[in-house]
């Protein structure tokens, strides 16, 4: 059998690897627009000259060879036909295959604004691609703004601080990665990237961009009136699963590829797993979707059930953040709101009917893992008859009488 797998990340390293080790004989071929495997959430340290390509990598050098997957790298496909079972690559390639993995991942896209789509020193930050050509742009650059202040927006930022620039970021949001945080908790971080150089423009928006003779956007506008001058820009406003190249093949989309619970799409064959499915979130859950949808290719039939996505780790500046679900619930939803805070520490509990929604852990984070299986698995703590910022994992296991096992005790 052939297993033919479009992307290089998290899902498709993850179903290849789970495919080898489970039948080494079966043939796989990895796609991949990409000329190395390489972690998107590093990026920001190559761009800050913290590590090279191969310190971002998170496969061995040989991986490849020794795993006898073939690797197809710096190839994009262009078009799929499910009938005949095969994938068109840019250089009028037609591969062939028995199942077929869709793990192509998101794209960055620029929003239509005028001059901003026209500039030449307009850049995402989504893959190592961008982040060599911002590398080149910051050998001759000053002035770099930042279009967006989520995750993505903040991890190019401290990239470029680390290089020397001055960075500016516009948000249309009243607070930087409004998505995994309160305002508290953001304002901790905006501060500290204040400190170390940053500025921030909050609650506006980019109407225009002016471009010099040589198609460089130089000044962007904002709908405040304010005025931007920059010699690079980054745009990090949000992205889009990328699937464009099944356009025609009948494939099931809805704004993302569709699949069920055993990742596979609606047609047989083919399933997706990662970003283009929409519902990948963070790095664990597109490697855990990977592996399902590799096993189920298999011939199993796992489920993937944990569609929960709402957790993010973030650490700039040396502060560590853990956010968990609903964080930020509106005053319809009736939430009691329990906040416990010191010079180090902040912790929010978002509550409601006595099942944690959303947690907030900022500071110190160790041991707060058990949140996200009482946040999934919405575990009522009305009984418990403690301060529920003490809660601990020792609160929920307790001891099988049969067999003397440790076990979840909810």
């Amino acid at each position: 059998m052939k297993i033919v797998i479009i992307g290089a990340s998290a899902a498709g390293i993850s179903a290849a690897k789970t495919i080898k080790a489970s039948e080494p004989d079966t043939e796989v071929v990895i796609i991949a627009k990409e000329d190395r495997v390489h972690s998107r959430c590093m990026l920001h340290k190559f761009l800050g000259h913290q590590r090279d390509a191969q310190g971002i990598s998170f496969i061995a050098d040989d991986f490849f060879e020794s795993s006898g997957i073939s690797w197809l790298n710096n190839t994009t496909v262009i078009g799929l036909d499910a009938q005949n079972k095969t994938v068109k690559t840019h250089d009028n390639q037609d591969i062939s295959y028995d199942k077929l993995l869709i793990a192509s991942g998101a794209s960055y896209f620029i929003p239509p604004i005028p001059g901003l789509r026209e500039s030449k020193n307009v850049y995402g930050f989504r893959d190592l691609k961008d982040a060599q050509l911002l590398d080149r742009e910051c050998n001759t650059a000053k002035d770099a703004v930042v279009i967006g202040a989520g995750l993505v927006g903040m991890d190019a930022a401290v990239a470029l601080l680390e290089r020397g620039l001055k960075v500016t970021v516009i948000e249309m949001t009243a607070a930087v990665m409004s998505l995994q945080l309160d305002q508290k908790s953001a304002d901790a971080y905006q501060q500290l990237f204040e400190e170390h150089g940053a500025a921030f423009i909050l609650a506006d928006k980019v109407v225009s961009v002016d471009v010099d003779a040589v198609g460089r956007g130089r000044t962007i506008h904002l709908a405040s009136g304010k005025a931007v001058a920059a010699d690079l820009i980054v745009i990090a406003a949000g992205v889009r699963p990328a699937f464009n190249f099944t356009e025609g093949s009948g494939i099931a989309t809805n704004h993302a590829i569709l699949v069920g619970d055993d990742l596979k799409t609606n047609i047989d064959d083919i399933y997706a797993a990662g970003d283009v499915t929409g519902m990948a979130g963070i790095w664990p859950n597109a490697m855990k979707q990977g592996r399902i949808a590799a096993i189920n290719m298999l011939g199993e039939k796992l489920l993937y059930q944990d569609r929960y996505a709402l957790k993010n780790t973030i650490n700039f500046f040396g502060l560590t953040t853990l956010s968990l679900g609903n964080i930020n619930p509106q005053p319809e939803e009736k939430c009691q709101i329990l906040i416990r805070e010191d010079r180090n520490n902040y912790q929010k509990l978002v509550i409601k009917n006595g099942v944690v929604e959303g947690v907030i852990f900022q500071g110190n984070i160790g041991g707060s893992g058990f949140w996200q299986y009482l946040i999934k698995n919405k575990i009522d703590l009305s009984a418990k008859n403690k301060d529920l910022f003490s809660l601990s994992y020792a609160d929920f296991y307790d001891q099988d009488p049969a067999t003397g096992e440790y076990r979840y005790a909810v």
